[in-house]
């Protein structure tokens, strides 16, 4: 079911496709959620499902720190963002020197990863010729 924005049910819906996202991002499923937070099953797919369910901010609040999300990003409507980002921030673990990627060629290496069964975040060797270590996403929620 898809709601309007003048609706009151529209941010239910963005709540419940963006707990999903994150939750599936973390490689956890409805069950593994809902014991974390001490919520039932039920709960859960309530939340994520397409007929939603009411819920505190209090429940969402916990579901965030569970999922290391930013409260706001459980809110955030990504069909309508006017300021999608364009690149992503990556860090040395080992010299800290710190780039930008392009977001379509991490994606790429995402869905790369995907196919072969791979769950990790892209990462890549230091752009530094003096060091050996691997550069990674400074927010992987970026991803």
């Amino acid at each position: 079911m898809i709601f309007k924005k003048e609706d009151e049910n529209y941010i239910y819906e963005i709540i419940g496709k963006n707990v999903k996202k994150y939750r599936k991002l973390k490689g956890w499923t409805q069950e593994k959620l809902a014991n974390e937070i001490n919520y039932s099953l039920s709960f859960i797919s309530g939340i994520e499902s397409a007929y939603h369910q009411t819920f505190s901010l209090g429940a969402i609040w916990r579901i965030s720190r569970v999922l290391n999300v930013d409260f706001c990003k459980l809110c955030e409507d990504e069909n309508n963002s006017t300021s999608k980002a364009k690149y992503i921030d990556y860090k040395c673990d080992k010299c800290g020197v710190e780039t930008r990627f392009p977001i379509k060629i991490i994606k790429h290496f995402k869905s790369i990863y995907e196919l072969t069964n791979n769950k990790e975040i892209p990462s890549f060797e230091c752009t530094n010729n003096d060091c050996d270590g691997k550069m990674y996403p400074k927010n992987p929620m970026d991803l």
